[in-house]
């Protein structure tokens, strides 16, 4: 077991400093916004305004996002198993390959159960969500807070980068509790974190008594359940992203088409506040890192 047991060690440092990461950036980041010292202020200005800061934040949250659990997967000592983080392969019958025919057909019938699994599970969660969303938006017209202002529309290819962020990002964080305690509890235990770590940040906790921004992150909480019970079912993190970007396009679509609140419109659209990201944003709504 002195295997293991390096590798628990190392998963559980791996993703405590990835933890300790994003709370302690968005806390700097919300302290900078809501400071009183003019230097700071100042400083904070002169970040925002930088023609670099757009280019120097994305690289920051693809390094987060990617880079940290790319680096406990290569550098890590056993610290990411791979088969846990769902990094499951589909065989391809190339000729002169070592594998057998017969391990590509059961390779190719497991790809399909979980692609049945991947549609029903997506199709219902968007049903489901979509419900919770008119049901939401009756609630603010009864109450009269809705008005009609638009919505830009928002690009597949973003909500497709905030899929493979957000479903990268919580698989690593199932990969050491499932280590520790069994894959089942383990995926709860990883979701968890993932709550935690977006409790931890001042503007998520804020987010949530806006009527704008509260959907967006209740939606990607509810996507975070949706992973994990697709993860438990097929442990195919492929099949995770593509079913995160499906649902989150067509709610982003129906937010479009139906939206509530009278505040500005975001420009990157109302669902799942694709610009919500932590360590580092050049906005203090974007350090709004939903669950």
């Amino acid at each position: 077991m002195p295997e293991l047991g390096i590798a628990w060690r190392e998963g559980w440092s791996w993703l405590g400093g990835s933890l300790l990461t994003a709370a302690i950036s968005a806390n700097l980041i919300w302290f900078f916004h809501r400071s009183r010292s003019e230097t700071l202020i100042s400083l904070a200005a002169r970040v925002e305004s930088s023609p670099f800061s757009p280019w120097l934040f994305q690289i920051l949250h693809l390094l987060y996002y990617l880079g940290v659990p790319f680096a406990a997967l290569v550098w890590g000592h056993d610290a990411i198993v791979g088969l846990i983080l769902g990094l499951k392969r589909l065989y391809l019958p190339v000729p002169e390959s070592n594998v057998l025919g017969t391990d590509i057909a059961t390779n190719w019938s497991n790809w399909a159960q979980d692609i049945g699994w991947g549609v029903a599970i997506g199709v219902g969660s968007w049903v489901l969500l979509a419900l919770g969303w008119w049901a939401y938006r009756r609630v603010l017209a009864t109450a009269g807070e809705q008005s009609t202002i638009a919505r830009e529309p928002g690009s597949s290819w973003l909500l497709l980068r905030e899929a493979t962020y957000h479903e990268v990002h919580w698989a690593f964080y199932r990969n050491a509790p499932a280590l520790a305690v069994g894959t089942y509890w383990g995926a709860w235990i990883g979701l968890a974190l993932v709550m935690i770590e977006a409790s931890l940040n001042p503007a998520w906790r804020r987010g949530l008594a806006d009527p704008q921004q509260a959907p967006g992150q209740l939606m990607r909480g509810a996507l975070g359940i949706v992973s994990t019970i697709l993860f438990l079912l097929t442990q195919n993190l492929w099949l995770a992203l593509i079913v995160h970007w499906g649902v989150s396009w067509g709610l982003h679509g129906l937010g479009c088409s139906l939206p509530l609140s009278n505040h500005q419109p975001h420009r990157d659209g109302l669902w799942l506040d694709p610009g919500a990201h932590h360590p580092g944003s050049d906005k203090t709504s974007a350090t709004q890192s939903s669950a």
